[in-house]
């Protein structure tokens, strides 16, 4: 049962510290000098879970890929659409979905975020990432996921 254990199936990376930081003033998740480094990883899934979107508001959120931790956010792929627009009218608490082959990533583009654009004033999200690696099992961060918050019954 070990391979079907979260824990060690994924990485968890969150997009944001907590999940009530309000989008204010964002372009990106993680910050820049964090985006977050996906070598050595299959799979990238990311969970957009919306929180409270303010009705003046248009959150678009974009998976986007560079060439450093710190560098200019690419698109993926500029024939396939990775972009989410939130409709605020029906949304709130809505989850968007993306998976990610890493493999597909443009060369040298191993560090990924999510670009936020659109009118994000008094919108909330909660972003996090799950990086399925190549060879199991994982080691979670301490500071994101501490051992006390790992439980798994398998019979």
């Amino acid at each position: 049962m070990r391979n079907r254990i979260l824990a060690n199936n994924y990485l968890v990376a969150l997009g944001n510290a907590k999940c009530e930081t309000l989008l204010d003033g964002l372009t990106w998740l993680p910050a820049s000098g964090s985006f977050i480094n996906v070598s050595g990883y299959e799979l990238v899934h990311v969970i957009v879970h919306l929180g409270t979107l303010d009705p003046g508001g248009s959150p678009v959120f974009t998976l986007k890929c560079s060439d450093s931790a710190s560098g200019t956010l690419d698109v993926v792929n500029a024939s396939a659409s990775v972009a989410y627009t939130a409709n605020v009218t029906t949304e709130d608490g809505y989850v968007a979905l993306w998976t990610l082959e890493v493999a597909n990533l443009p060369e040298d583009h191993h560090f990924i975020a999510m670009a936020l654009s659109g009118t994000v004033t008094s919108c909330y999200a909660d972003i996090i990432f799950l990086l399925e690696p190549r060879h199991l099992p994982v080691t979670q961060t301490s500071t994101v996921v501490p051992s006390t918050s790992q439980f798994s019954y398998v019979g």
